[in-house]
């Protein structure tokens, strides 16, 4: 994450009464934050603010936390997320101070991007996930220009030439934010499928990059259904 953006989620950090409450050893707040991947905002967009939430994993003790990074494009959305942020504290506040009792957690608190990070007690990164719903959303100009980008490219090309036919045209699945793929900037996964067997599926995955033109990434996949 880069030195501004750390900066504005430190402004706007939020921890969980339950965690603070165990004083959980060996996890230091600075060094998660220094250590989280880096949050680009989506192609056109730009943060307005940037929050973290670390929340607790509903265990006493806990033996894991999360951090839930909220991206917000303008006033307005970080606006409303505060009023709801302000809500869940009044929410938890009467039952935590009893220990045997469950409390609410900050899940889906309103955001423009919405990020969940899998941290172990040391405060390390295990895992990020892209929760926005509409990341499974595009326009038509956006499929066409993904599906231009793919015909230019010699693997995609091989994949549709040996592929059964019956397996269906390829599919835009998904926006993939570069903190949870690994590539320098937002990419749309597209999936190919090759074989199927039952509840099993094998294909090819492409991550496109509309904006640049490029096939930034492919591999394999296998998933059952």
């Amino acid at each position: 994450m880069q030195a501004a953006l750390i900066s504005k989620s430190r402004k706007n950090l939020v921890i969980h009464p339950r965690l603070a409450y165990q004083d959980l050893p060996g996890f230091d707040v600075e060094t998660a934050l220094a250590a989280f991947p880096n949050f680009a905002p989506f192609p056109g967009k730009e943060y307005h603010q940037l929050a973290v939430i670390l929340d607790w994993d509903h265990r006493l003790p806990s033996r894991k936390l999360f951090a839930r990074v909220l991206g917000f494009h303008t006033a307005e959305s970080y606006s409303i997320a505060q009023r709801e942020i302000q809500a869940r504290r009044q929410e938890i506040a009467p039952r935590n101070e009893f220990p045997e009792f469950d409390v609410h957690d900050f899940e889906d608190i309103p955001a423009d991007e919405s990020y969940q990070l899998h941290l172990n007690l040391e405060g390390e990164c295990r895992k990020v996930e892209f929760l926005s719903l509409w990341k499974t959303a595009f326009q038509d100009l956006e499929r066409s220009r993904v599906l231009q980008v793919l015909e230019q490219d010699a693997s995609y090309l091989e994949v549709l030439a040996t592929r059964k036919q019956s397996c269906g045209p390829a599919r835009v699945v998904m926006w993939v934010p570069p903190c949870v793929s690994g590539q320098v900037s937002w990419t749309v996964d597209v999936r190919v499928l090759t074989f199927c067997d039952g509840p099993s599926f094998w294909g090819r995955f492409f991550l496109v990059d509309p904006v640049e033109g490029v096939v930034r990434h492919s591999g394999n996949f296998h998933v059952r259904a």
